[in-house]
């Protein structure tokens, strides 16, 4: 019986390996999938960056409008040192008049004290706690100076003074009555350590004028009323009658979205007194 004999044949007879050429055309093709890759996926995580932030917005403004109901139609004032039994997340009263007087805990009962996604959003706490490590400010200090998003207290709900004398310019809207025009109430805020801060200032005041020079990544928020234009040079905002916009610096400078005066003479350059 004859069997057959059977030659096993090398695929690769007859060829050579990858040519140098071939090598770095593999390389730029890899090079460039993985740049492509990281583009999306940077783009993916600034749209959700996007979306947490006008989800903070929507909870703020929502907050804001139910706090002036409860009292009577009277907006919430940006900062209150005279305000009594305000507390922190943990159910605890504040002792210290510099941290209840702002904002956050003032308005906290009306978002459930959900500081995450209202207070805290994105990158902002990390930015927090490593404020808190090199400065060893208190954790609630840093949630009422730096929230995501500042308040527009001097054009909306004013301030009071520890003496009890409120204070407005008089273009501040105080009430639901007055609030015949819908004007910036939050916006994405910032300074250089972090993105947030308490309060934020229209582009010809009071509290400030904003820098005349064209906004750019990377300027300190603070030449811009504390406004920070962290979305490719827009923020987000949120108005008294409770919608939200995303809006690039330069439409910003239009003192009709910031000042109920400016908006009823129609004047953009509207300049407070």
């Amino acid at each position: 019986m004859k069997f057959r004999s059977f030659h096993l044949i090398s695929l690769n007879q007859g060829k050579s390996g990858f040519t140098l050429v071939e090598m770095l055309v593999v390389i730029a093709v890899l090079g460039l999938l993985a740049g492509v890759s990281m583009g999306a996926y940077q783009k993916t995580m600034a749209k959700a960056s996007l979306g947490s932030e006008i989800g903070a917005a929507k909870n703020l403004i929502q907050a804001y409008q139910s706090a002036s109901i409860e009292s009577g139609g009277r907006f919430l004032p940006g900062k209150d040192p005279t305000a009594t039994g305000v507390k922190n997340a943990n159910g605890q009263i504040i002792t210290t008049s510099w941290i209840s007087s702002r904002y956050p805990f003032r308005l906290a009962p009306y978002f459930n004290y959900q500081m995450d996604g209202t207070i805290l959003v994105n990158r902002n706490e990390s930015q927090l706690l490593k404020i808190m490590v090199s400065s060893g400010i208190n954790y609630d200090y840093g949630l009422s100076v730096f929230p995501a998003m500042g308040i527009n207290r001097y054009l909306v709900g004013g301030n009071i003074f520890p003496s009890g004398v409120v204070q407005y310019s008089e273009e501040c809207v105080q009430s639901m009555a007055q609030a015949d025009q819908s004007v910036i109430v939050f916006v994405s805020a910032g300074n250089p350590d972090i993105d947030g801060y308490e309060y934020v200032t229209a582009p010809m005041g009071p509290g400030g004028q904003w820098s005349s020079a064209k906004w750019s990544k990377g300027v300190d928020a603070g030449n811009y009323g504390y406004v920070d234009g962290r979305y490719n040079g827009k923020a987000v905002c949120a108005f008294l009658d409770g919608s939200v916009k995303v809006l690039s610096m330069d439409e910003l400078r239009d003192m009709r979205l910031w000042s109920r005066k400016a908006a009823l003479e129609n004047n953009p350059n509207y300049q407070p007194k």
